[in-house]
Parts: C-alpha cells; sequence; structure tokens
C-alpha cells in the first residue's frame, strides 16, 4: 500500500470539497465512516425500512430516497464552514499538485467549465462576488452526524448537507440498507458537482436528495434539467468506487480497470434518450481517460458484502488498514480519536476552522470560556472515540468537555490538552486556561498543539 502522509489523513478530518479533489481517496473514506455508523445503522431498525430487503432493489431506493427527502436539505453556503485563501490552499497541496494543474480543473481556484459557467458568473452565483478573487469557501462535506446536527443550527428543522455530503449517505445508505452491493455502487466528482451512478434497473442516478431514472433523464422536467447539468456542462474529474478510484489529473489510478470499463458503458446508456422521450439530447460524459493512466493493484480489496453485520464491517476496515488506504483514511474521515492518533485531528480543528474565530473575534479570554462553558454539554457524535472539530461544535451549538478545550485552543491558543480522571484540560505557559468534564476517551491522552500554525485572523 502506497504510504499515507499527515496531510492526507488531516484532510481527511476536515473533508473539505477541494481536499477530496487532490486526495480522491477521501470520497470512500467517507462512505466507509457513515458505513460505521450507529446513526446509519438505526435506519434499519425503523419501521419505514421494514421489509426493505425483501423489496426489488428500485423499490429499496425509492424508500432511501423518501427517507433523505424528509429528513434532510440542500445547505451550501459561504458561512457554515467559512472562507480561506486560494493562495494558501495552493501553497499547501503544491506538495500533490502544481498550482497551474489545480487552477485549470477545480472551481474554487478558476476553473469555470464550458460558456454555461461564464454565463451564470461562478463568484456571483455563489455569492463570493462581495469578496476578492483570492478568497474562496471551506465547503466541508459532512458525516450522516454532522448532517443530522443541523437540527440544532438556527433556521434548520432536519438535517442537511452538500452534494458531496449527501452522495456520500446514499452510497453507505445504498450498502447498509438497501443491500446493494458496493461494486454497484459509483460515485462521480465534476467541478461543481458530485452525485452517484447506481447500476440497478439499467441505471439510477443520485442528485442531491433526489434519484434520476433513465426515464426521468430525458423527460424534460425542471427536475431533469438540474440533473442533467453536471453531466452536460462539466468533465467528470473523479470516480470513485470500492475498487479504487480514477482522477483526471493523476497518472495512475487504483479502480478495477474492468469495472471502470463497465462503468462508462452502463453511464452512456443511462444517457441514451429513450425512443419516447421527451428531450432527445444526447448527452456524452466526459469521462478521465482510461488510456493515459497506470493501473495500480497494490491495496487489498475491501470484501465488504452486504449480508455483513456493522462489527463484522468495522472489524474488516480494521484488518485493512495496513493494506487498503480507503480503510485507512476512514476512521480520520469518522473523527474516530479513540482508534487513530490526534495529530491530524487537531491540525485540521487549529488550521482549519474559521467560523468559530471569527464568531468569537475581538473578547477577551474570560468572555470566550464564557461562551463555551455555556454550551450544552453534548457532542454530536455518539460514543466515547468520535470528537466534532471546534467549528463543528460552535455551528450547532454543543459540546463534550473535550470538543470545549479544543475550541479554547482554535480561539485562544495553548500549548497543549490533557485527558486524565474525566476531565479535559487546556494549558498554555504552565498555566490551566479551561477544563470540563469529558466522556470521551482518544488513544492518546496528551495533545501537544505547538507545531499546528492557524492563519491569522486577517486572513479570514
Amino acid at each position: 500500500m502506497k504510504p499515507i502522509s499527515q496531510e492526507e489523513k488531516s484532510a481527511a478530518c476536515t473533508l473539505s470539497d477541494m481536499e477530496i479533489f487532490i486526495f480522491p481517496e477521501l470520497m470512500y473514506a467517507l462512505v466507509l465512516a457513515n458505513m460505521l455508523s450507529p446513526r446509519l445503522w438505526a435506519w434499519r431498525e425503523l419501521e419505514w425500512f421494514a421489509g426493505i430487503r425483501e423489496m426489488r432493489p428500485k423499490k429499496r431506493l425509492q424508500r432511501l430516497r423518501q427517507h433523505i427527502m424528509d429528513n434532510y436539505t440542500f445547505n451550501l453556503d459561504l458561512d457554515t464552514w467559512g472562507l480561506t485563501r486560494q493562495q494558501r490552499e495552493l501553497a499547501r497541496f503544491a506538495p500533490f499538485l502544481s498550482p497551474e494543474e489545480i487552477s485549470s480543473s477545480n472551481a474554487l481556484f478558476g476553473y469555470h467549465g464550458d460558456a454555461y459557467y461564464y454565463d451564470i458568473d461562478i463568484r456571483r452565483h455563489f455569492g463570493l462576488d462581495k469578496y476578492d478573487s483570492d478568497t474562496i469557501p471551506y465547503w466541508k462535506t459532512e458525516t450522516v452526524e454532522a448532517m443530522d446536527a443541523f437540527r440544532h443550527k438556527e433556521g434548520h428543522a432536519v438535517g442537511a448537507g452538500e452534494c458531496v455530503s449527501l452522495a456520500g449517505l446514499y452510497a453507505a445508505a445504498a450498502f447498509v440498507v438497501c443491500g446493494l452491493p458496493l461494486e454497484s455502487i459509483y460515485l462521480m466528482a465534476t467541478p461543481l458537482h458530485s452525485q452517484n451512478f447506481l447500476d440497478v434497473d439499467g441505471g439510477i442516478l443520485t442528485n442531491n436528495r433526489r434519484l434520476v431514472t433513465r426515464a426521468m433523464w430525458a423527460n424534460g422536467t425542471v427536475i431533469s434539467q438540474q440533473a442533467r447539468r453536471a453531466l452536460e456542462h462539466e468533465r467528470v474529474t473523479i470516480v470513485s468506487h470500492c475498487t479504487g478510484y480514477m482522477h483526471l489529473l493523476y497518472p495512475e489510478a487504483t479502480i478495477a480497470p474492468d469495472a471502470y470499463a463497465a462503468f462508462g458503458e452502463k453511464l452512456r446508456g443511462f444517457l441514451q434518450p429513450p425512443e419516447d422521450a421527451v428531450d432527445r439530447r444526447v448527452v456524452e460524459p466526459r469521462l478521465p481517460d482510461a488510456g493515459r493512466v497506470a493501473f495500480r493493484a497494490d491495496d487489498e480489496p475491501l470484501g465488504l458484502t452486504p449480508d455483513m453485520g456493522r462489527d463484522e464491517i468495522a472489524n474488516r476496515l480494521a484488518a485493512l488498514r495496513a493494506t487498503n488506504r480507503a480503510a485507512a483514511l476512514a476512521p480520520y474521515a469518522a473523527h474516530a480519536l479513540g482508534e487513530v492518533e490526534a495529530a491530524p485531528f487537531v491540525q485540521a480543528a487549529l488550521e482549519r476552522c474559521p467560523v468559530s474565530r471569527l464568531a468569537l473575534k475581538g473578547l477577551d479570554e474570560a468572555a470566550v470560556l464564557a461562551r463555551i462553558s455555556d454550551l450544552p454539554n453534548a457532542s454530536i457524535y455518539d460514543g466515547t472515540s468520535r470528537l466534532a472539530q471546534p467549528d463543528e461544535a460552535w455551528n450547532y451549538g454543543r459540546g463534550d468537555g473535550l470538543e470545549k478545550c479544543l475550541l479554547a485552543a482554535n480561539v485562544l491558543g495553548g500549548d497543549e490538552i490533557s485527558i486524565a480522571d474525566g476531565t479535559a484540560a487546556l494549558t498554555r505557559g504552565g498555566r490551566t486556561v479551561c477544563a470540563f468534564p469529558t466522556a470521551k476517551v482518544p488513544l492518546e491522552r496528551c495533545w501537544p498543539l505547538a507545531g499546528v500554525h492557524p492563519p491569522a485572523l486577517e486572513e479570514l
């Protein structure tokens, strides 16, 4: 297995759209993190899903679609996860892709696609026109727990997530709840959208919360036009599958060649309008060229099947961490600090959580600690292993004591967070800045904070 850098591990903790573009294995790490979530497995006990495995595959997916429609909305704004700077991120990613390659292919860094995106003025479309051209958003992909937690955020009555979050949720739920084999699930990313192709009944596309059948694709409705937009106007940059990935820019691919060939053939068949179609336009998907890459096969296959239970899947993925990169990155994406070291999580927390820092900007230490202390002592993540990032705790207005200490460190700085006897404490200069009771039991009980370099507030 190709070694995994700390930057990749830390990016898995953040899961922003730009990080998934640079590190394509993060897409499947998110799917695996959701597959391990007790929240998702609890869906199987809902009356709504009773007897679902006895239904036809298409009917199963329709059941899933309605559950997602009822419980989640689409959310993509500039305020949820804050802003960063192009030049800061380009410098960070330079060891992996050149700034020229990134700018030519990623919408956040200058790529505009076809004339369609010039026509709508992409920065104005997303509200970025009020900032200088170097400003870009942290569009972070949410786990199912973070999606559920939107219920705690003002203005949200149900859960929410952006397109990558919804695609990751659909993929995991199609396996865990509907029993679709992972081999039938393909995730696709274009510069401005993410959706899945499900190899069921001639093909089904996920499109944010909705499902699109071949007949719907060509029926000429507004919903179909929205679903067609990405594949009509954008090239596909990443295809992610249980066997690996294909990326538009990287010279190597890990997806199984026969799986990628089958995907391309079935997607093209899906996009051909039926004879009775209202919309007869033919869309030819612009997929990454398999002829330009060398296929690697050094990752051990996941070997997961729909009849496996959660513990069996968890044990299998744990056994694969030295031989499969997606499995190795999954606990970082899940914020499972009971299973992995804290340093990548701390780096993500202090370098890429601007919302809480800006919200508490200008307050003195006592006022900051009073605001944090007043948050309800409850984590959005169940159990003793998984933890929220500072901006998750702040956005959803709650946090376990260890999460509160990390939130305080993000705003006030510090030298170390320690966990002992059910208490988490942040220290700086030999004194205790704050201490809170915690139910979390991470693998490491001492978290050094030195060496992490948050951006200056004026950069945010």
